[in-house]
């Protein structure tokens, strides 16, 4: 248990883990099933699976799992003193978060979209709306400028959703977005306001690689033209980001 409760503070702390199990034993084995190994991101360590060969192997998996997006691996191992062991690695991320930058038709349909996925939603905009913090358990925050942003935890783990409506407050907060560490930043627009943007974020000395994250329009490219058909692209694509790593440039909105 002590080591579960180690996977728990690391994952509410922010960080991705991997917990490594021996679900199976047969013949002479340094540990019985149910062994547990937890080792994060940042190499924090806890628990053994029975040291030697074995430990040596899941530390491997689990770097390699870190590495990458993968979240589960079982393999079969034999070992010097002539049994076989079966370790179960899976890795375990804190939730990812999506801020909605306003709450206007198109912002509010996305909150709700991204809080039935699963999602960890807050929204903000001068007004607060208080309204989807009532009807969707979403937090819901009350700023008017993108100094917002150097407030939020976790920013390597939340999406940026801008939907203010208005093209120079959404400049502003997806500069600022791509300014910091956010995972990704999406914007509601056109092309033209892409480049509006990413001039913004050039001229305010956000590098290469951070401008690249931007999103505009944001979105796949299923036709979408309500505010919940728009919401359902928005997160449709933020699911494909997270399990795949990546959004071909022909799924994106035109």
């Amino acid at each position: 248990m002590e080591v579960l409760r180690r996977l728990l503070e690391i994952v509410d702390e922010g960080e991705t883990a991997v917990l490594a199990t021996v679900v199976a034993v047969s013949g002479s084995a340094p540990r019985r099933a149910g062994a547990r190994l937890v080792l994060s991101a940042s190499g924090v360590r806890a628990g053994t699976v029975g040291g030697g060969q074995v430990e040596a192997a899941a530390l491997e998996a689990a770097r390699q799992m870190l590495a990458g997006n993968e979240t589960t691996r079982v393999f079969e191992l034999p070992i010097h003193c002539g049994g076989r062991v079966t370790l179960m690695l899976e890795r375990i991320a804190p939730p990812v978060r999506v801020l909605v930058v306003g709450t206007g038709h198109v912002g509010a349909a996305v909150a709700l979209a991204a809080a039935h996925a699963g999602y960890s939603v807050t929204t903000v905009s001068p007004s607060g709306g208080e309204a989807l913090e009532a009807t969707a358990g979403i937090e819901a925050a009350r700023a008017s400028g993108p100094e917002f942003l150097d407030r939020c935890e976790r920013p390597s783990a939340t999406h940026v959703i801008v939907a203010t409506g208005n093209a120079d407050t959404d400049a502003a907060w997806a500069a600022a977005a791509l300014a910091g560490t956010f995972l990704s930043v999406g914007v509601i627009g056109s092309r033209s306001k892409a480049a509006a943007v990413t001039r913004a974020a050039a001229g305010a000395g956000v590098p290469e690689p951070r401008l690249r994250l931007l999103r505009c329009p944001v979105g796949l490219d299923i036709g979408a033209v309500t505010p919940e058909e728009i919401a359902v692209s928005i997160v449709a694509e933020l699911v494909r980001f997270d399990r795949v790593g990546e959004v071909p440039e022909g799924w994106r909105r035109a």
